[in-house]
């Protein structure tokens, strides 16, 4: 009997025994449940939560471009673009317009370097008043238009540029002038013999201008010496002018003139200025402020067409004869273009000192513009970006990283670039500003003109001119208030080459004349015809990540 009993016992405790195992077994089971449900879960909310963040980032570049748009239709109507007049060349293969200037009193001078008077490239530089047209220009109702004073106006010709050139030389490959238009200089990069450069004085009457010292030569022949070239007067001399040259075999050189004598002011061998790959660097371009003082060098085919430009500043400035140049910001990424391919450099313009510069990237298809920052605790002055990159098709989105032209549909976007020596209605006595800064941009698809808006940090699209012209090229010039354009097509018309003046108009300025009762100027004419001339502050370019 306790056998049994034992027995039964035994039989018992393995019951409960198997009992609890298959408890615990459910037990972990359901934890295992429990557990799952809830990792789902967290993944639920995270996804949730991302989506909405997505959804709220989308809506808010939504907003932010509905308030671009907004922006942009506010002042749409604030400027007109009115063609004054053209000029187109006389002779097939004159190729006028192919450089230009405007000074600050009205007067575009353009050169011609290709077939003048039957001979072969022997070249020459015109110059014409803007007066008469820029007093007849007023308002009109119409915006994002193209008018014109007088659509068959023609641009007449005060007199010409004399250089006694020969077949070849092709004078007027380069036009320049100080900001009141009393000195000019031709660059005449021949191909046949040396490149020279001429400067003149002119008294603003109907005689040819006057040489101003000697003609100044290039190392070799078929050079390039001459292809680019800018030209300044330094405050208070009338007589005291910097001269800079460029050439297409990587040197460039800087000249002062006092009292009708030149004197070299870089380094006599030449090599300060020199490309940093030698004579097989190619092209160097160089711009200088309207009062001079510094310097600007561009080098569009250093690493690869990469492109640099290099910045250098006067020393000794109370003697020209003891006068040196230094560089500043050497090897500064400011000054360098994006990537190779670039071209950064292809063309530069700047202020009335130097201060605010435009550089164009002529293979990248942008244009950056930088600003010279002093720290008033100390003598260092710094380099800035002046907002996002200029780009003709910012607004597409992002850069193209796989492009090598980055995200621009323009590839010489950048070729020709101009700003004026102040800010527009900028005060001329006050301190630096960058508020009202224009950049005019050339390409082969026309021109457009863009103002930076400082409290935004934005430059904004005000005008453009569509080329229709089979002219390949447009150069562009502006004056040194930036209110008036020169753009030459070299190309068009056969190689004749046609030259057109513009004024920016603001719609808003014009208005407040006529609330203080100022009377404005007729205006006669239509549409210019020369294709889809528009004005208007535009969707601004997107600033741009990777520079």
């Amino acid at each position: 009997v306790a056998h049994s009993q034992v027995a039964a016992m035994a039989v018992i405790v393995e019951t409960n025994d198997n009992q609890l195992i298959k408890d615990d077994d459910d037990s972990k089971k359901k934890r295992e449940i429990m557990w799952l449900v809830l990792i789902l879960g967290m993944i639920a909310v995270v996804v949730g939560l991302a989506v909405s963040f997505a959804t709220n980032r989308a809506a808010g570049v939504e907003v932010e471009e509905n308030g671009d748009l907004n922006q942009q239709s506010a002042i749409m109507e604030s400027y007109s673009l009115i063609h004054l007049a053209s000029k187109v060349g006389e002779e097939k293969n004159e190729m006028l317009g192919t450089s230009n200037a405007i000074t600050a009193n009205e007067f575009l001078v353009s050169g011609s370097p290709g077939v003048v008077g039957g001979g072969d490239e022997i070249g020459e530089g015109k110059i014409f008043n803007l007066t008469s047209l820029v007093e007849g220009v007023s308002s009109t109702n119409k915006t994002n238009t193209t008018e014109a004073s007088n659509s068959n106006t023609t641009l007449s010709i005060t007199t010409n540029i004399i250089t006694n050139s020969t077949s070849g030389d092709r004078c007027g490959a380069a036009v320049t002038a100080t900001a009141l238009g009393r000195h000019y200089a031709i660059g005449c990069p021949s191909t046949t013999g040396l490149g020279y450069v001429q400067v003149f004085e002119w008294d603003f009457t109907s005689s040819p201008p006057k040489q101003v010292g000697i003609t100044l030569y290039g190392k070799e022949i078929d050079d390039g010496f001459g292809v680019n070239i800018a030209l300044s007067q330094r405050p208070p001399g009338r007589d005291d002018l910097r001269l800079a040259i460029g050439s297409n075999s990587g040197y460039a050189q800087l000249w002062g003139s006092k009292d009708g004598v030149w004197y070299r002011l870089d380094d006599e061998d030449g090599g300060l200025l020199n490309h940093p790959e030698g004579k097989e660097g190619g092209e160097v371009t160089v711009s200088l402020p309207g009062q001079g003082g510094k310097l600007y060098v561009g080098y569009p085919s250093f690493d690869n067409d990469r492109g640099m430009v290099r910045s250098f500043i006067e020393l000794g400035k109370t003697d020209i004869t003891n006068v040196s140049l230094t560089e500043r910001f050497e090897g500064n990424s400011f000054l360098q273009g994006s990537r190779q391919g670039d071209r950064f450099g292809a063309d530069i313009d700047t202020d009335a000192i130097g201060q605010f510069v435009a550089i164009g990237a002529g293979g990248g298809g942008y244009v950056r513009a930088i600003s010279l920052y002093a720290d008033a605790t100390s003598e260092e002055v710094e380099i800035r970006n002046v907002g996002n990159e200029i780009r003709p098709d910012s607004h597409d989105g992002e850069e193209e990283s796989n492009s090598s032209i980055g995200s621009s549909s323009i590839s010489d976007f950048g070729s020709s670039v101009a700003t004026g020596r102040v800010p527009y209605r900028g005060c001329r006595m006050c301190n630096f500003e960058l508020n009202g800064r224009r950049v005019a941009v050339g390409s082969s698809a026309g021109f457009r003109v863009y103002q930076f808006v400082e409290d935004e940090s934005r430059w904004y699209q005000i005008a453009e001119q569509v080329q229709v012209l089979d002219g390949g090229m447009v150069e562009v010039s502006m004056s040194p208030d930036t209110e008036h354009l020169g753009v030459g097509t070299p190309n068009a018309e056969d190689g004749r080459g046609v030259l057109d003046a513009y004024k920016i108009l603001d719609q808003e300025a014009m208005k407040m004349k006529m609330k203080k009762g100022e009377s404005m100027p007729s205006s006669t004419g239509s549409d210019s015809g020369r294709g889809g001339g528009k004005g208007g502050l535009t969707k601004p370019a997107r600033p741009n990540q990777a520079i």
